[in-house]
C-alpha cells in the first residue's frame, strides 16, 4: 500500500502512521474511476462543466474568427493547408450531368447550365464564376466557419449574392415567439426560420437590419454538435500550433540574419595608459582630449575594412550558436498536426514527399481524398442541389428551356448527377489494370471511372468513337497509332534530356 500512497501521507507514514492511513483511505474513496475526471490540482483549469454548443462557441467566435483571417493573410503553412482544400475540392470544377430520358434535351439543358455559370451571369455582382463562387465557399468555411449566400432573381435569371457571416445581426435575441442566436432566428426545433443581416450605406456605415426568410438564404455553416445554430472556425483547434510555428520560423531565421554578421568586442588589457583608472580624468598622463568621459564605441565593420587597433587592445569575436537541431523536426510535427486537424495529411499540407514510399504515399493519398470528397458531397447537397432546381424553374419559366409539363411532373426534368474533380494515382498503369479487371467483371461502370477522374463519360466515349472513325479513314490499326504515340513520347524525353 505504501508503494500506491500518495507522497504526502509517505512522508507522513512514519510521524503518525493512524492518520497516514486514514488520509490514504479517504484519497482512495474519493479517487475518480476515470482519470478523465480526476479533479487534483494536476487537472486544473481543465473544463469540467457542460455548455450547448451555441452558448460554447458565442463567447470565443469572433475572436477565433479574427485570429484565423489573420493567419489566413500572414501564415504560408495555413495558406497551404487552405489551397490544398480548394484545388482538391473544387479543381476543374462541378460539371453538371443531366439525366433525362431525351439525350438532346440532356444536352440542351447542359449548354444552358454551362452558360449561366459563366462570369457575367451566376453571381450578383459578376465577379466570379459559379467553380469559383464554390472555390470561395470552401475557403470561407475554412477559415469563418461559414458563408451565406443570397437567392434574388434579376432579369428572369437566378442570381447568388456572396455574404460574410459578420453581416449577421447578433444584437437581436428575440424576434416574436422566436429565439435569435447570433443572427440567426430559429423555431421552436431550432431550424432556421429566417436572418437578420445589416444593411449599410455607401460609405460603409450601418443603416438598419433586414430580415430574410430562410427559403431565400443559403447557409453553409460549420456544425459539430445538434445544439450549434452559428458556425465556429474548423481551424479552431489548429490556431495555436500554427501560430507556434510562425514564431519559431521568424526566430530561427533571425537568429540565422544574427549569425550572418561577424561580432567582435575589443578588450584593453590593464596597466596601459588607456586602462588607467586616471585616464579621461584630467591628470597627468592623460591624453588632451581626455577631459571627457570616455564612452563605449560601437563600430560598423564593413567588407574589406582594415581596422588598426590601440596599444594594449585586442578583438574576441562574438559567435552564437548555430539555429537548434530541432527545428526541422519540429516544423515537420506542427505541420503534420496542423493538417491532421483538418484531415489531411503532412504530405498535402508540406508538399513534402521525401520521406515517403509507395504504399505509404498512396495509403496518405487515399485517406486525403476521403477528406475530399466529403467536403465535395457537402458542397453538393447544400449548395449545388438547391440552386439546381431553382435554375431550371427560372429557365422553364422564361423559355429559355421547352420543357413540356415541366411543372406538372418535375422530377423528370431535374434528374441529374454532379462530376466533381478527380485525382491521378501514382501508378497509372496499376491503376488502369484494376479499372480494366473491374469494368469486366461487372464491379464498376464507365460512368464511375470517368467520374473518378472528373471526366463525362459520354463526352468519352464520343471523342473516342471521332478518333476510330479517322483512324479508320486514314487507314490506321489500333496498334499503329499506338506505336506513333510511344515513339513520339520517347522522342520527346531524349530531346529534352539533350542539353
Amino acid at each position: 500500500m505504501g508503494n500506491r500512497m500518495s507522497l504526502l501521507n509517505r512522508m507522513l507514514l512514519p510521524l503518525a502512521p493512524r492518520l497516514a492511513c486514514r488520509r490514504e483511505a479517504w484519497r482512495m474513496l474519493a479517487r475518480s474511476a476515470y482519470t478523465a475526471e480526476d479533479g487534483s490540482p494536476r487537472s486544473a483549469g481543465w473544463e469540467r462543466t457542460n455548455r450547448t454548443g451555441e452558448a460554447t462557441n458565442q463567447a470565443g467566435r469572433d475572436v477565433i474568427r479574427a485570429r484565423a483571417r489573420d493567419l489566413e493573410r500572414n501564415s504560408d503553412v495555413m495558406e497551404a493547408i487552405l489551397g490544398a482544400m480548394e484545388r482538391n475540392v473544387v479543381g476543374t470544377g462541378f460539371v453538371l450531368q443531366a439525366k433525362t430520358e431525351d439525350e438532346s434535351l440532356n444536352e440542351r439543358i447542359e449548354t444552358n447550365w454551362r452558360d449561366w455559370c459563366s462570369l457575367h451571369s451566376c453571381e450578383i455582382t459578376e465577379r466570379w464564376t459559379l467553380n469559383e463562387l464554390i472555390a470561395l465557399c470552401v475557403r470561407r468555411r475554412m477559415v469563418d466557419g461559414g458563408v451565406l449566400l443570397l437567392l434574388a432573381v434579376q432579369d428572369g435569371r437566378l442570381r447568388l449574392q456572396l455574404l460574410e457571416v459578420d453581416e449577421l445581426d447578433t444584437s437581436i435575441t428575440v424576434c416574436g415567439k422566436n429565439r435569435v442566436y447570433g443572427g440567426v432566428e430559429v423555431d421552436e426545433y431550432r431550424r432556421p426560420v429566417a436572418y437578420h443581416i445589416k444593411v449599410y450605406d455607401i460609405w460603409g456605415a450601418w443603416l438598419r437590419t433586414e430580415r430574410y426568410p430562410a427559403e431565400g438564404v443559403i447557409d453553409l455553416p460549420y456544425l459539430t454538435r445538434p445544439s450549434q445554430v452559428r458556425e465556429i472556425s474548423p481551424a479552431a483547434a489548429t490556431l495555436p500550433r500554427v501560430d507556434d510555428l510562425n514564431e519559431l520560423i521568424d526566430a530561427a531565421i533571425e537568429k540565422e540574419r544574427v549569425l550572418a554578421h561577424l561580432s567582435v568586442a575589443v578588450e584593453k588589457e590593464q596597466g596601459t595608459l588607456t586602462g588607467s583608472p586616471f585616464y579621461g580624468r584630467g591628470l597627468p598622463g592623460a591624453e588632451p582630449d581626455a577631459s571627457k568621459s570616455e564612452q563605449t564605441a560601437t563600430e560598423l565593420l564593413q567588407q574589406g575594412s582594415i581596422t588598426y587597433l590601440k596599444p594594449g587592445e585586442k578583438v574576441a569575436t562574438i559567435s552564437q550558436a548555430g539555429t537548434s537541431s530541432v527545428v526541422d523536426q519540429t516544423l515537420r510535427t506542427t505541420q503534420r498536426l496542423a493538417g491532421s486537424g483538418l484531415g489531411l495529411s503532412y504530405e498535402a499540407v508540406a508538399r513534402d514527399m521525401s520521406q515517403v514510399n509507395y504504399s505509404s504515399a498512396r495509403q496518405g493519398l487515399l485517406e486525403d481524398q476521403r477528406t475530399y470528397r466529403m467536403q465535395q458531397q457537402y458542397i453538393i447537397d447544400h449548395l449545388l442541389d438547391v440552386i439546381y432546381p431553382l435554375w431550371l424553374d427560372l429557365e422553364a419559366l422564361s423559355g429559355r428551356l421547352t420543357l413540356p409539363g415541366y411543372f406538372d411532373a418535375p422530377e423528370r426534368y431535374r434528374a441529374h448527377v454532379w462530376v466533381t474533380a478527380g485525382w491521378e494515382w501514382i501508378d497509372p498503369q496499376k491503376e488502369a489494370n484494376a479499372n480494366k479487371i473491374a469494368l469486366e467483371t461487372n464491379q464498376t461502370t464507365l460512368q464511375s471511372i470517368c467520374a473518378g477522374k472528373g471526366r463525362d463519360w459520354r463526352e468519352v466515349l464520343q471523342q473516342r468513337a471521332r478518333e476510330e472513325q479517322l483512324a479508320e479513314e486514314l487507314g490506321l490499326t489500333r496498334a499503329e497509332i499506338t506505336q506513333t504515340i510511344l515513339y513520339e513520347d520517347e522522342e520527346g524525353e531524349e530531346n529534352e534530356s539533350k542539353p
